[in-house]
C-alpha cells in the first residue's frame, strides 16, 4: 500500500520599491521584489518529480540568466552610464551591454541578477564546488580584460566582491564567437565580509571603463579545479650554493603573473630561493623596517607546521611572513619579530628583464626544523613594484585574485619537498 502526504505550502512575497540612485559605492538597499517567474509547476496528485532535474549535490537554483529578461534584473537608471538590450541571434536572444562609467554623474554603474524569482539561495553547502559561468562575446575586436568587478549579496545587505582576472578566460580571449568565463565562487571573501551563504540574494556585477560586450548565459556551473597552487622544492645535495643552485638543470623556475619566476630548493637545514623579477626600472626601495612593500620588494610567507589547519584564516605562531627590501640598502625584514632578520642572507644580480634576487633561510637556526623529503609546507610569494615613493602593485603566485595573503594563511599555496 502507498501512502501519499500532501502538503499545501502558502507563499507570501513582500515587495518593496527599489530604487538604484539610492546606492553608493558598492552598498545596495535591501529589496524585495514580486517575481512573475516564481519558478513553480502544478505536479498531479500521482504525479512523480522528474528524476533528471539537473542539480549540483542538490542545489537546483542554476540558471542565473538565459535568453529573457524579467524583473530579476536591474540596472543603473542613467542609461548614460549603462544600457541593455534584448538581441537576436537566430531562434535565441541575449543580452547586450553597453557601458561608460568615465562620463559625469556615473558614480556607480553596474547591473544585477536576483535570479530564481529573488528567493533566498541557500548556497553554504555547495558554493565551495560552483563557479559562475557566463558566455559572453565582443561586438568588434577580440580583447582579453573586462572592467568589471562581481559581487554576491545576502538578504541581510552584506557583500563579498571579486575582481575579474583574465585567468577566469576559457580560451585565448573574448572574440565574436561565445566565449566562456568562469569565477569560482570559493575566491570570494565571503567569511571576512560576514556573508550568510544560506539567503544569497543577488549576483552583482560593477562596471568600470567603458565597453560594449554580448551576454547569452549566465550559469552556475561545477568547478573542481584545485585553487591552492603547488610548487616544489628540489633537493641538491648536503650543501648548496647560489652558482649550483642556478645552474643545476633539475631547478625548475615557476612564472608569477608580471613576468616574474622563482625557484625553490633546500638542504636538510636550509631553504633557497632563486628570483628572476621583471622590472625596468629596477630595485628602487627608500622605505626603512616594515614598509619596505611599499618600494621594490619581495615578500614570502610559509608556515612551519605541517599539521596546521589549511582553511585559517589568521596568523599562528609558526607562520611566517619575511620580506626582502630589494633598493641599494637591501635588507631582510622579518614582519612576525618586527625586526631586520640577519641570518637570511640575499644576493641580487642582473638579468635581460631586470633583477635576479637569491636568498638563504637557515630553517633548523632559525625555526628548528629539519627539511626532508615529502615534507608540505603553506607557502606564498608575492611580488612589490615600485612607482614614485610608493607601491604601484603588488603580484602574488596563488592568490592571485585577492589581496591579504599577510593575513590569512587560506590564501596561500603549498610548498612540496621533493
Amino acid at each position: 500500500m502507498r501512502i501519499l502526504l500532501t502538503l499545501i505550502v502558502f507563499v507570501t512575497l513582500g515587495a518593496n520599491s527599489f530604487s538604484q540612485e539610492d546606492t553608493s559605492s558598492v552598498i545596495l538597499d535591501g529589496v524585495e521584489i514580486n517575481s512573475k517567474k516564481l519558478g513553480f509547476k502544478k505536479v498531479g496528485l500521482y504525479d512523480e518529480m522528474p528524476e533528471d532535474d539537473y542539480n549540483i549535490r542538490g542545489f537546483t537554483q542554476l540558471s542565473i540568466f538565459e535568453n529573457d529578461l524579467t524583473d530579476e534584473f536591474w540596472m543603473s537608471k542613467d542609461t548614460r552610464c549603462v544600457s541593455s538590450r534584448l538581441g537576436g541571434d537566430g531562434d535565441k536572444s541575449f543580452l547586450n551591454l553597453e557601458w561608460n562609467k568615465d562620463l559625469d554623474g556615473c558614480d556607480w554603474v553596474g547591473i544585477g541578477f536576483g535570479w530564481d524569482g529573488w528567493s533566498g539561495k541557500d548556497m553554504g553547502y555547495v558554493f565551495d564546488t560552483l563557479a559562475i559561468e557566463l558566455q559572453v562575446r565582443s561586438t568588434g575586436k577580440p580583447f582579453t580584460n573586462l572592467p568589471w568587478a562581481f559581487g554576491i549579496e545576502d538578504y541581510s545587505g552584506q557583500q563579498a566582491w571579486l575582481g575579474y582576472n583574465k585567468s577566469f578566460l576559457q580560451s585565448k580571449d573574448i572574440s565574436t564567437d561565445w566565449t566562456k568565463v568562469q569565477i569560482p565562487l570559493s575566491l570570494f571573501p565571503f567569511v571576512e565580509n560576514d556573508v550568510d551563504l544560506s539567503n544569497v540574494k543577488q549576483l552583482l556585477i560593477q562596471v568600470f571603463a567603458e565597453g560594449v560586450i554580448e551576454i547569452k548565459k549566465v550559469h552556475l556551473v561545477p568547478f573542481s579545479k584545485k585553487l591552492k597552487k603547488e610548487v616544489e622544492a628540489v633537493q641538491l645535495g648536503k650543501s648548496l650554493s647560489f652558482d649550483n643552485f642556478l645552474t643545476d638543470k633539475s631547478t625548475m623556475y615557476t612564472n608569477i603573473e608580471g613576468g616574474h619566476s622563482f625557484a625553490v630548493a633546500y638542504t636538510s637545514d636550509s631553504l633557497f630561493f632563486s628570483f628572476l623579477i621583471n622590472d625596468a626600472s629596477a630595485r628602487v626601495n627608500k622605505h626603512a623596517n616594515g614598509d619596505l612593500w611599499k618600494g621594490d620588494a619581495i615578500e614570502i610567507a610559509y608556515s612551519t607546521n605541517t599539521t596546521a589547519n589549511k582553511k585559517r584564516k589568521f596568523l599562528l605562531l609558526s607562520d611566517q611572513h619575511i620580506g626582502v627590501n630589494c633598493g641599494e640598502s637591501a635588507y631582510v625584514w622579518d614582519w612576525k619579530e618586527s625586526k631586520k632578520q640577519a641570518a637570511i642572507t640575499c644576493e641580487f644580480g642582473k638579468w635581460a628583464k631586470g633583477y635576479t634576487v637569491n636568498m638563504a633561510v637557515p630553517f633548523t637556526a632559525l625555526y628548528n626544523l629539519e627539511l626532508t623529503p615529502g615534507l608540505k609546507l603553506d607557502f606564498e610569494i608575492a611580488i612589490d613594484l615600485n612607482e614614485g615613493d610608493s607601491r604601484k602593485e603588488q603580484q602574488r603566485w596563488n592568490s592571485t585574485f585577492s589581496e591579504g595573503f599577510n593575513t590569512s594563511p587560506t590564501k596561500w599555496g603549498t610548498l612540496i619537498f621533493k
